[in-house]
């Protein structure tokens, strides 16, 4: 399923002058049964640095941008992965926990999380998603639902989501993750 993802990556010479630093399939992927996570670039400050001639992805993955950072990734998620009928809700949590423990996230799944979708989940970061190719179905709470296709845009803002891709082809998703501050937070 997984496409490899070439990174160019630019920066300055000794003399000021701007280069390519980085032209190449990114190495930093993570490849799952059904989907991949390729990490392009990612950085801890703001305003971001970029004196860095180093390779600045995270590897191994982690589920969300470090604090006053940003993630950059190329998703992809395979079709066919629904979850087969009479799975009890506890081995579908337990499945989930370790899921999102292994991507480092603070994300705790809950029975009610993993009985909407097992990918149901929340990110405290404000994400930019472009959808490339394929056709897929965002999941919000109240069972609120939205088809993206191609070409679509979604500014994601710290809420629970998931995923469900839709026919036969695989999805393939550009994402950058700003690390955010929750509004209940930024009000105290």
């Amino acid at each position: 399923m997984s496409q490899s993802v070439r990174r160019v990556v630019t920066g300055l010479n000794e003399e000021g002058r701007a280069r390519v630093l980085m032209d190449g399939p990114s190495p930093h992927v993570m490849a799952g049964a059904a989907s991949t996570i390729t990490e392009i670039w990612s950085n801890s400050e703001s305003p971001a640095t970029y004196t860095n001639v180093g390779d600045r992805a995270i590897f191994p993955m982690q589920h969300d941008p470090n604090p006053h950072g940003t993630l950059c990734r190329v998703l992809e998620m395979a079709p066919g992965t629904a979850v087969p009928e009479g799975v009890p809700l506890e081995q579908l949590l337990e499945i989930s926990t370790a899921l999102f423990k292994g991507m480092q996230s603070d994300f705790e799944p809950t029975l009610e999380s993993v009985a909407r979708h097992p990918s149901f989940h929340k990110t405290d970061s404000l994400d930019y998603l472009c959808i490339l190719s394929g056709r897929l179905t965002m999941l919000m709470d109240d069972d609120d639902e939205v088809t993206l296709e191609a070409g679509d845009v979604v500014v994601q803002q710290g809420v629970m989501h998931g995923w469900r891709v839709e026919g036969d082809e695989p999805v393939r998703m550009f994402a950058v993750l700003v690390d955010g501050v929750a509004a209940q937070e930024d009000a105290q």
